[in-house]
Protein backbone atom coordinates (compact mmCIF):
# COMPACT_ATOMS: atom_id res chain seq x y z
CA UNK A 1 0.00 0.00 0.00
CA UNK A 2 0.43 -0.16 -0.27
CA UNK A 3 0.53 -1.33 -1.12
CA UNK A 4 -0.47 -0.22 -1.95
CA UNK A 5 -0.75 -1.16 0.12
CA UNK A 6 -0.26 -4.03 1.50
CA UNK A 7 -1.07 -4.20 5.00
CA UNK A 8 -1.82 -7.50 6.85
CA UNK A 9 -3.47 -6.33 10.78
CA UNK A 10 -3.09 -9.34 12.58
CA UNK A 11 -2.69 -12.81 11.80
CA UNK A 12 -2.51 -13.93 8.12
CA UNK A 13 -1.97 -17.65 8.74
CA UNK A 14 -4.33 -20.16 9.36
CA UNK A 15 -5.33 -22.53 12.40
CA UNK A 16 -2.45 -24.54 13.68
CA UNK A 17 0.01 -22.62 11.74
CA UNK A 18 0.13 -19.79 14.84
CA UNK A 19 0.75 -22.72 17.34
CA UNK A 20 4.34 -23.60 16.37
CA UNK A 21 5.24 -22.81 12.72
CA UNK A 22 8.10 -24.60 10.92
CA UNK A 23 11.02 -23.12 10.13
CA UNK A 24 12.20 -22.65 6.39
CA UNK A 25 12.24 -25.42 4.27
CA UNK A 26 15.01 -27.05 3.02
CA UNK A 27 14.40 -26.74 -0.44
CA UNK A 28 14.51 -23.16 -1.31
CA UNK A 29 14.64 -22.88 -4.72
CA UNK A 30 11.72 -24.20 -7.46
CA UNK A 31 12.80 -27.40 -9.03
CA UNK A 32 13.28 -27.82 -12.65
CA UNK A 33 11.82 -24.41 -13.17
CA UNK A 34 12.81 -23.13 -16.88
CA UNK A 35 11.88 -19.56 -16.15
CA UNK A 36 14.98 -17.65 -15.80
CA UNK A 37 14.89 -15.40 -12.57
CA UNK A 38 16.68 -12.39 -13.62
CA UNK A 39 14.87 -9.15 -13.49
CA UNK A 40 14.17 -6.39 -16.16
CA UNK A 41 15.76 -3.31 -15.46
CA UNK A 42 12.96 -0.75 -13.67
CA UNK A 43 11.53 1.87 -16.44
CA UNK A 44 13.82 4.67 -16.97
CA UNK A 45 11.19 7.39 -17.02
CA UNK A 46 10.04 6.86 -13.96
CA UNK A 47 9.09 9.62 -11.64
CA UNK A 48 10.64 10.95 -9.23
CA UNK A 49 10.24 12.69 -5.80
CA UNK A 50 12.26 15.36 -3.55
CA UNK A 51 10.75 15.34 0.12
CA UNK A 52 11.67 17.32 2.56
CA UNK A 53 10.30 16.60 6.15
CA UNK A 54 10.39 18.24 9.42
CA UNK A 55 9.06 16.52 12.46
CA UNK A 56 7.87 18.28 15.71
CA UNK A 57 8.64 17.51 18.85
CA UNK A 58 5.56 16.48 20.02
CA UNK A 59 5.87 13.48 17.05
CA UNK A 60 2.22 15.10 15.96
CA UNK A 61 2.88 17.83 13.82
CA UNK A 62 4.82 17.13 10.59
CA UNK A 63 5.87 19.56 7.71
CA UNK A 64 7.59 19.59 4.31
CA UNK A 65 7.24 20.10 1.04
CA UNK A 66 7.47 17.33 -2.31
CA UNK A 67 8.51 18.11 -5.83
CA UNK A 68 7.40 15.52 -8.36
CA UNK A 69 8.85 15.36 -11.96
CA UNK A 70 6.05 12.64 -13.90
CA UNK A 71 6.11 11.81 -17.96
CA UNK A 72 3.30 9.34 -18.43
CA UNK A 73 3.50 7.22 -21.22
CA UNK A 74 0.23 8.54 -22.53
CA UNK A 75 -1.11 11.67 -22.72
CA UNK A 76 -3.29 12.90 -20.06
CA UNK A 77 -5.53 16.41 -19.07
CA UNK A 78 -4.44 16.47 -15.66
CA UNK A 79 -2.30 15.08 -13.15
CA UNK A 80 -3.76 13.37 -9.89
CA UNK A 81 -2.45 13.04 -6.47
CA UNK A 82 -3.52 11.16 -3.31
CA UNK A 83 -3.84 12.45 0.37
CA UNK A 84 -4.22 9.45 2.00
CA UNK A 85 -4.34 10.66 5.93
CA UNK A 86 -7.90 11.98 5.04
CA UNK A 87 -9.01 8.89 4.21
CA UNK A 88 -12.11 7.94 7.29
CA UNK A 89 -10.77 6.21 9.27
CA UNK A 90 -7.75 8.76 10.03
CA UNK A 91 -9.88 11.83 10.00
CA UNK A 92 -12.17 10.28 12.65
CA UNK A 93 -8.97 10.24 14.46
CA UNK A 94 -8.19 13.56 14.02
CA UNK A 95 -5.73 13.27 11.22
CA UNK A 96 -5.12 15.93 8.74
CA UNK A 97 -2.95 15.95 5.32
CA UNK A 98 -3.25 19.72 3.73
CA UNK A 99 -1.62 21.12 0.90
CA UNK A 100 -0.64 24.71 0.05
CA UNK A 101 -0.20 26.40 -3.87
CA UNK A 102 0.69 23.94 -6.41
CA UNK A 103 3.41 25.43 -8.83
CA UNK A 104 5.99 24.37 -11.41
CA UNK A 105 8.08 26.57 -13.19
CA UNK A 106 7.45 29.63 -10.86
CA UNK A 107 3.91 29.60 -12.01
CA UNK A 108 1.00 28.45 -9.96
CA UNK A 109 -1.65 25.36 -11.44
CA UNK A 110 -5.19 25.58 -11.51
CA UNK A 111 -6.56 22.41 -8.79
CA UNK A 112 -9.59 20.83 -7.99
CA UNK A 113 -10.32 18.74 -4.57
CA UNK A 114 -13.37 15.98 -5.74
CA UNK A 115 -13.29 14.91 -2.48
CA UNK A 116 -10.78 14.99 0.59
CA UNK A 117 -8.46 12.52 -0.20
CA UNK A 118 -7.84 13.69 -4.06
CA UNK A 119 -5.97 16.41 -5.38
CA UNK A 120 -6.52 17.22 -9.30
CA UNK A 121 -3.69 19.08 -10.92
CA UNK A 122 -5.48 21.11 -13.89
CA UNK A 123 -2.50 20.54 -16.17
CA UNK A 124 -2.32 18.63 -19.73
CA UNK A 125 0.58 16.65 -20.63
CA UNK A 126 1.53 14.61 -23.80
CA UNK A 127 2.96 11.16 -23.84
CA UNK A 128 6.52 11.20 -22.58
CA UNK A 129 6.35 15.19 -21.63
CA UNK A 130 8.09 16.15 -18.75
CA UNK A 131 7.20 17.74 -15.79
CA UNK A 132 8.15 18.94 -12.73
CA UNK A 133 5.86 20.29 -9.83
CA UNK A 134 6.06 21.29 -6.41
CA UNK A 135 3.62 21.98 -3.22
CA UNK A 136 4.42 22.24 0.86
CA UNK A 137 2.02 20.55 2.78
CA UNK A 138 1.50 19.93 6.85
CA UNK A 139 0.43 16.79 8.50
CA UNK A 140 -1.21 16.59 11.64
CA UNK A 141 -0.89 12.75 12.84
CA UNK A 142 -3.86 10.68 14.10
CA UNK A 143 -4.66 11.40 18.28
CA UNK A 144 -5.10 6.93 18.07
CA UNK A 145 -2.85 4.50 16.99
CA UNK A 146 -3.16 3.25 12.77
CA UNK A 147 -0.91 0.48 10.75
CA UNK A 148 0.06 3.41 8.68
CA UNK A 149 0.34 6.53 10.57
CA UNK A 150 0.95 6.89 14.28
CA UNK A 151 1.71 10.07 16.13
CA UNK A 152 3.26 10.32 20.02
CA UNK A 153 6.15 8.65 21.45
CA UNK A 154 7.07 7.48 18.38
CA UNK A 155 5.99 7.83 15.15
CA UNK A 156 4.67 5.79 12.08
CA UNK A 157 4.39 7.71 8.29
CA UNK A 158 2.53 5.92 5.50
CA UNK A 159 2.04 6.81 2.86
CA UNK A 160 1.86 10.52 4.25
CA UNK A 161 2.32 13.16 1.32
CA UNK A 162 0.39 14.07 -1.98
CA UNK A 163 1.00 10.41 -3.52
CA UNK A 164 1.13 10.04 -7.43
CA UNK A 165 -2.07 7.70 -8.75
CA UNK A 166 -1.01 6.62 -11.92
CA UNK A 167 -1.07 2.78 -13.12
CA UNK A 168 1.05 3.17 -16.20
CA UNK A 169 -2.10 4.31 -18.35
CA UNK A 170 -4.72 6.19 -16.59
CA UNK A 171 -5.09 7.60 -12.98
CA UNK A 172 -6.52 5.48 -10.19
CA UNK A 173 -9.37 6.99 -7.66
CA UNK A 174 -10.56 4.60 -6.24
CA UNK A 175 -12.96 5.48 -2.95
CA UNK A 176 -11.11 5.23 0.40
CA UNK A 177 -12.46 2.20 2.79
CA UNK A 178 -14.54 3.34 6.00
CA UNK A 179 -13.06 1.01 8.24
CA UNK A 180 -9.77 0.04 7.04
CA UNK A 181 -6.90 2.07 7.40
CA UNK A 182 -5.06 0.90 4.01
CA UNK A 183 -5.85 -1.12 1.17
CA UNK A 184 -5.18 1.84 -1.59
CA UNK A 185 -4.24 1.90 -4.67
CA UNK A 186 -0.61 1.29 -5.52
CA UNK A 187 1.46 4.19 -6.72
CA UNK A 188 3.72 4.19 -9.89
CA UNK A 189 7.53 2.85 -9.20
CA UNK A 190 9.88 6.04 -8.49
CA UNK A 191 13.03 7.27 -7.19
CA UNK A 192 13.09 9.32 -4.06
CA UNK A 193 15.07 12.09 -2.53
CA UNK A 194 14.14 12.62 0.95
CA UNK A 195 15.76 14.96 3.84
CA UNK A 196 13.90 14.02 7.51
CA UNK A 197 14.37 16.40 10.51
CA UNK A 198 13.77 15.06 13.62
CA UNK A 199 14.01 15.96 17.48
CA UNK A 200 17.36 15.31 18.48
CA UNK A 201 18.26 12.12 19.84
CA UNK A 202 15.42 10.01 17.86
CA UNK A 203 16.52 7.46 15.25
CA UNK A 204 14.78 7.10 11.62
CA UNK A 205 14.07 3.90 10.29
CA UNK A 206 12.69 4.41 6.43
CA UNK A 207 12.67 2.72 2.79
CA UNK A 208 15.98 3.15 1.34
CA UNK A 209 19.50 3.99 2.11
CA UNK A 210 20.38 6.51 4.21
CA UNK A 211 23.29 8.34 2.40
CA UNK A 212 24.10 11.47 4.84
CA UNK A 213 22.42 12.60 8.11
CA UNK A 214 19.25 12.79 7.66
CA UNK A 215 19.32 11.91 4.08
CA UNK A 216 18.11 9.06 2.48
CA UNK A 217 17.46 7.79 -1.47
CA UNK A 218 15.41 4.88 -2.54
CA UNK A 219 15.28 3.95 -6.21
CA UNK A 220 12.68 1.96 -7.79
CA UNK A 221 10.12 1.98 -5.00
CA UNK A 222 6.65 2.83 -5.12
CA UNK A 223 6.76 4.76 -1.88
CA UNK A 224 8.47 5.97 0.94
CA UNK A 225 7.39 5.20 4.57
CA UNK A 226 9.57 5.79 8.33
CA UNK A 227 9.48 5.20 11.48
CA UNK A 228 10.59 7.45 13.84
CA UNK A 229 11.78 6.46 17.77
CA UNK A 230 13.86 5.55 20.12
CA UNK A 231 15.51 2.25 18.75
CA UNK A 232 18.35 -0.31 19.14
CA UNK A 233 19.56 -2.22 15.92
CA UNK A 234 21.18 -5.29 15.00
CA UNK A 235 22.39 -5.20 11.27
CA UNK A 236 23.87 -8.24 8.91
CA UNK A 237 24.82 -8.11 5.33
CA UNK A 238 23.70 -10.83 3.03
CA UNK A 239 24.31 -11.63 -0.87
CA UNK A 240 21.10 -12.26 -2.75
CA UNK A 241 22.79 -11.60 -6.13
CA UNK A 242 24.08 -8.16 -4.87
CA UNK A 243 24.71 -7.44 -1.22
CA UNK A 244 21.82 -6.52 0.79
CA UNK A 245 22.27 -4.50 3.90
CA UNK A 246 19.39 -6.11 6.39
CA UNK A 247 18.27 -4.14 9.62
CA UNK A 248 16.55 -4.71 12.23
CA UNK A 249 15.34 -1.68 15.24
CA UNK A 250 13.32 -2.50 17.98
CA UNK A 251 11.88 0.72 20.05
CA UNK A 252 13.39 0.51 23.25
CA UNK A 253 10.97 -0.88 26.11
CA UNK A 254 9.69 -3.74 24.30
CA UNK A 255 11.66 -7.10 24.83
CA UNK A 256 13.48 -7.99 22.21
CA UNK A 257 12.56 -10.41 19.66
CA UNK A 258 16.13 -12.12 18.69
CA UNK A 259 14.70 -14.17 16.07
CA UNK A 260 13.16 -11.21 13.62
CA UNK A 261 16.44 -11.17 12.20
CA UNK A 262 17.65 -14.33 11.15
CA UNK A 263 13.48 -15.28 10.55
CA UNK A 264 13.70 -12.06 7.91
CA UNK A 265 17.35 -13.20 6.56
CA UNK A 266 16.00 -16.96 5.93
CA UNK A 267 12.83 -15.11 4.34
CA UNK A 268 14.67 -12.49 2.10
CA UNK A 269 16.87 -15.52 0.79
CA UNK A 270 13.77 -18.15 0.36
CA UNK A 271 11.71 -15.61 -2.27
CA UNK A 272 15.16 -14.56 -3.62
CA UNK A 273 15.40 -18.05 -4.73
CA UNK A 274 12.25 -18.35 -5.61
CA UNK A 275 11.09 -15.53 -7.51
CA UNK A 276 14.03 -13.71 -8.41
CA UNK A 277 16.39 -12.21 -6.46
CA UNK A 278 15.71 -9.36 -3.58
CA UNK A 279 16.23 -6.06 -6.52
CA UNK A 280 17.42 -3.06 -3.67
CA UNK A 281 20.64 -2.94 -1.41
CA UNK A 282 18.12 -2.31 1.80
CA UNK A 283 15.67 -4.46 3.90
CA UNK A 284 14.89 -2.75 7.55
CA UNK A 285 11.97 -4.16 9.95
CA UNK A 286 10.85 -1.71 12.58
CA UNK A 287 9.87 -3.14 15.52
CA UNK A 288 7.15 -0.98 17.16
CA UNK A 289 5.60 -0.70 20.76
CA UNK A 290 1.94 0.13 20.04
CA UNK A 291 1.64 -2.73 17.83
CA UNK A 292 0.23 -4.66 21.47
CA UNK A 293 -1.64 -7.51 19.05
CA UNK A 294 -0.56 -9.67 16.60
CA UNK A 295 0.10 -7.40 13.80
CA UNK A 296 2.28 -6.37 10.66
CA UNK A 297 2.52 -4.14 7.78
CA UNK A 298 4.77 -3.86 4.86
CA UNK A 299 6.01 -1.32 2.48
CA UNK A 300 8.76 -1.00 -0.37
CA UNK A 301 12.45 -1.71 1.42
CA UNK A 302 10.73 -1.70 5.49
CA UNK A 303 8.24 -3.94 7.20
CA UNK A 304 6.21 -2.95 10.70
CA UNK A 305 5.58 -5.38 13.39
CA UNK A 306 4.64 -5.76 16.86
CA UNK A 307 6.82 -6.95 19.08
CA UNK A 308 5.70 -10.38 19.67
CA UNK A 309 4.37 -10.33 15.42
CA UNK A 310 7.73 -12.63 14.65
CA UNK A 311 5.35 -14.97 13.24
CA UNK A 312 4.20 -12.50 10.40
CA UNK A 313 7.75 -12.31 8.75
CA UNK A 314 7.23 -14.86 6.00
CA UNK A 315 3.63 -12.55 5.20
CA UNK A 316 5.32 -9.32 4.89
CA UNK A 317 8.54 -10.34 3.69
CA UNK A 318 6.49 -11.95 0.81
CA UNK A 319 4.89 -7.98 0.00
CA UNK A 320 8.65 -7.37 -1.06
CA UNK A 321 7.73 -9.03 -4.25
CA UNK A 322 3.71 -9.25 -4.45
CA UNK A 323 2.99 -5.31 -3.98
CA UNK A 324 6.74 -3.61 -3.53
CA UNK A 325 8.09 -5.54 -6.99
CA UNK A 326 4.79 -6.21 -9.01
CA UNK A 327 2.52 -3.84 -8.01
CA UNK A 328 -1.35 -3.76 -7.87
CA UNK A 329 -4.72 -1.52 -7.51
CA UNK A 330 -4.93 -3.11 -3.82
CA UNK A 331 -8.47 -1.53 -3.52
CA UNK A 332 -9.67 -3.17 -6.54
CA UNK A 333 -7.58 -6.69 -6.58
CA UNK A 334 -6.90 -7.17 -3.27
CA UNK A 335 -5.89 -10.66 -4.05
CA UNK A 336 -3.04 -10.25 -6.26
CA UNK A 337 -1.05 -8.88 -3.34
CA UNK A 338 -2.48 -10.23 -0.08
CA UNK A 339 -3.60 -14.00 -1.57
CA UNK A 340 0.43 -14.08 -3.59
CA UNK A 341 1.87 -13.01 -0.52
CA UNK A 342 -0.18 -15.67 1.41
CA UNK A 343 0.69 -18.46 -0.98
CA UNK A 344 4.45 -17.53 -0.66
CA UNK A 345 4.51 -17.28 3.03
CA UNK A 346 3.61 -21.30 2.44
CA UNK A 347 7.18 -21.98 1.39
CA UNK A 348 9.08 -21.12 4.66
CA UNK A 349 6.43 -22.03 6.84
CA UNK A 350 5.48 -25.44 5.27
CA UNK A 351 1.42 -24.45 5.93
CA UNK A 352 0.44 -25.12 2.79
CA UNK A 353 -1.64 -27.99 4.20
CA UNK A 354 -3.16 -26.01 6.87
CA UNK A 355 -4.22 -23.18 4.84
CA UNK A 356 -5.94 -25.63 2.18
CA UNK A 357 -7.85 -27.44 4.93
CA UNK A 358 -9.27 -23.89 6.11
CA UNK A 359 -12.70 -23.28 6.19
CA UNK A 360 -14.04 -20.32 4.32
CA UNK A 361 -16.72 -18.34 5.24
CA UNK A 362 -19.90 -18.77 2.92
CA UNK A 363 -20.07 -14.63 2.65
CA UNK A 364 -16.59 -15.33 1.28
CA UNK A 365 -16.89 -18.54 -0.55
CA UNK A 366 -16.17 -18.33 -4.42
CA UNK A 367 -15.13 -14.11 -4.01
CA UNK A 368 -11.52 -13.63 -4.20
CA UNK A 369 -11.40 -11.12 -6.83
CA UNK A 370 -13.67 -9.12 -5.28
CA UNK A 371 -12.64 -5.20 -4.12
CA UNK A 372 -12.12 -4.19 -1.05
CA UNK A 373 -15.18 -2.38 -0.75
CA UNK A 374 -16.85 -5.55 -0.31
CA UNK A 375 -14.57 -7.29 2.14
CA UNK A 376 -14.40 -3.70 4.45
CA UNK A 377 -17.53 -4.32 6.27
CA UNK A 378 -16.84 -7.82 6.54
CA UNK A 379 -13.77 -7.49 9.34
CA UNK A 380 -10.84 -8.68 8.62
CA UNK A 381 -11.27 -12.69 9.75
CA UNK A 382 -13.71 -12.87 6.77
CA UNK A 383 -10.82 -10.95 4.61
CA UNK A 384 -8.40 -13.03 5.33
CA UNK A 385 -10.12 -16.61 4.70
CA UNK A 386 -12.18 -14.99 1.55
CA UNK A 387 -8.48 -13.09 0.17
CA UNK A 388 -5.71 -14.70 1.62
CA UNK A 389 -6.29 -17.88 2.32
CA UNK A 390 -8.91 -18.70 -0.46
CA UNK A 391 -6.62 -17.65 -2.96
CA UNK A 392 -4.11 -20.33 -1.70
CA UNK A 393 -6.21 -22.83 -2.55
CA UNK A 394 -7.46 -21.77 -5.78
CA UNK A 395 -3.84 -22.05 -6.70
CA UNK A 396 -3.33 -25.30 -4.74
CA UNK A 397 -6.13 -26.50 -7.01
CA UNK A 398 -4.33 -25.78 -10.49
CA UNK A 399 -1.55 -28.38 -9.60
CA UNK A 400 1.56 -29.14 -8.34
CA UNK A 401 2.85 -26.35 -5.70
CA UNK A 402 6.06 -26.10 -7.41
CA UNK A 403 4.67 -25.68 -10.78
CA UNK A 404 2.74 -22.65 -9.37
CA UNK A 405 5.79 -21.40 -8.25
CA UNK A 406 7.63 -21.26 -11.45
CA UNK A 407 4.62 -19.53 -13.08
CA UNK A 408 4.79 -17.19 -10.54
CA UNK A 409 8.76 -16.71 -10.92
CA UNK A 410 7.40 -15.83 -14.71
CA UNK A 411 4.75 -13.39 -13.20
CA UNK A 412 7.26 -11.19 -11.51
CA UNK A 413 9.85 -11.35 -14.06
CA UNK A 414 7.31 -10.04 -16.78
CA UNK A 415 5.64 -7.50 -14.59
CA UNK A 416 8.64 -6.42 -12.39
CA UNK A 417 8.26 -2.13 -11.17
CA UNK A 418 4.36 -2.27 -13.15
CA UNK A 419 1.27 -2.21 -11.73
CA UNK A 420 -0.97 -5.31 -12.71
CA UNK A 421 -4.38 -6.60 -13.16
CA UNK A 422 -5.54 -9.85 -12.98
CA UNK A 423 -5.35 -10.91 -16.78
CA UNK A 424 -1.52 -10.37 -16.45
CA UNK A 425 -1.77 -13.02 -13.36
CA UNK A 426 -3.48 -15.07 -15.59
CA UNK A 427 -0.74 -14.70 -18.57
CA UNK A 428 1.58 -16.30 -16.40
CA UNK A 429 -0.48 -19.13 -15.22
CA UNK A 430 -1.72 -20.44 -18.18
CA UNK A 431 1.28 -21.62 -20.26
CA UNK A 432 1.49 -24.15 -17.02
CA UNK A 433 -1.89 -24.84 -16.65
CA UNK A 434 -4.39 -24.20 -19.33
CA UNK A 435 -7.39 -24.66 -17.23
CA UNK A 436 -6.26 -21.57 -14.53
CA UNK A 437 -8.78 -19.28 -16.65
CA UNK A 438 -11.46 -22.06 -15.67
CA UNK A 439 -10.42 -22.59 -11.88
CA UNK A 440 -9.64 -19.23 -10.45
CA UNK A 441 -12.68 -17.81 -12.26
CA UNK A 442 -14.72 -20.68 -10.00
CA UNK A 443 -13.33 -19.52 -7.08
CA UNK A 444 -14.43 -15.64 -7.73
CA UNK A 445 -11.37 -14.37 -9.73
CA UNK A 446 -12.36 -11.36 -12.54
CA UNK A 447 -10.17 -11.32 -15.67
Amino acid sequence: MPRALVFAALAVLAGAALAGMPGPSAKSATPACSVQPKLPAPPADRPAYALRIRVARSLRDVSGTVAVTFAPEVATDRLVFRLWPNSPFYTRLGARLTVGAVTSGGAQLPTSRPNATTLVVKRALAAGERLTLSMPWKLRLPRGDGFQLRGGPSARLVSFFPVLAWDGSTWTTDAPLKHADSFWPTSPTADFDVHVAVPRGLRVLATGSEVGAGHWKAQAVRDFALAIGSFAVKRTTITLGQPVHVLVGVERGSSYPDAFLPDTVRALRFYSQRYGAYPWSTYTVAVMRDFSVLSGTAYPTIGFFGASSGVLVPHETAHQWFYSLVGNDQSRDPWLSEGLATWAQTGPEGSLATMVNTSIPAVARNRIGEPMSYWDPLGFETLRRGVYVQTVQALSELGAPDAVDCALRSFVVQNAYRTTVPRDLLAALTPFFPDAEQKLSARGAHF
